[in-house]
């Protein structure tokens, strides 16, 4: 059984930062070879400070998956999924928690026009709750001047939307991730849900 910890380092540039520590071990160390820009600069996404709380949520959503490509690092000054973003091939079971790979983000296959369809105006995923909060939004035309001052007005809304409608199924297309290394690491699930459970990703303005 492996280990898994968050520790606060000295970087080498300087500063303070979380990573995690596989076996007493930095994650970075173990990747390295295979992409160079993996520092030990990274952020960790699941305690990760995002600019805006859609981003956050969509983390919170993420960390309660059994089985899915989860993002585990990203570039600290975006923390918006825009930017680097690295995930673990995570799958839980009763006991066990593995990390079966770890793969980079291809993000020359996302569109933004396709991102936005996927917002408030994608009703394919709607709850009846929604139909009834959002049901005039659900109707506007993408890029017209109703839509567009709608999701001004309600951004945090309109990127969790994009997030879950887009973001997440391009980020469980195997095509969409650059696998770096194969590491069939396994973690007991209870200490790894104990790490998991004491992070909490949230808005900078919320700290």
């Amino acid at each position: 059984m492996n280990t898994l910890e968050i520790k606060t380092i000295t970087t080498s540039k300087g500063y303070e930062n979380d990573v995690f520590l596989i076996d007493k071990k930095p994650l970075h160390e173990y990747l390295r070879r295979a992409d160079s820009e993996l520092s030990d600069g990274l952020a960790i996404t699941w305690n990760g400070e995002f600019e805006n709380d859609g981003d956050a949520r969509f983390m919170r959503f993420l960390l309660q998956k059994d089985k899915l490509n989860l993002p585990i690092l990203s570039c600290p000054e975006d923390m918006d999924f825009s930017c680097t973003v690295i995930v673990a091939d995570m799958e839980k079971t009763e006991n066990t928690v593995k990390w079966k790979r770890i793969g980079r983000v291809n993000h020359s296959v996302e569109s933004h026009k396709e991102q936005k369809e996927h917002g408030i105006v994608f009703v394919d995923t709607f709850s009846d709750d929604d139909w009834i909060t959002y049901r005039d939004a659900a109707f506007l035309e993408v890029d017209s001047y109703e839509w567009r001052e709608w999701i001004s007005a309600n951004w945090s809304e309109e990127l969790y939307r994009r997030h879950i409608n887009y973001t997440f199924p391009c980020y469980q297309n195997e095509e969409n991730i650059d696998w770096l290394s194969e590491c069939s690491w396994c973690f007991d699930r209870k200490e790894y849900e104990k790490i998991a459970s004491s992070c909490r990703p949230r808005r900078v303005m919320d700290k």
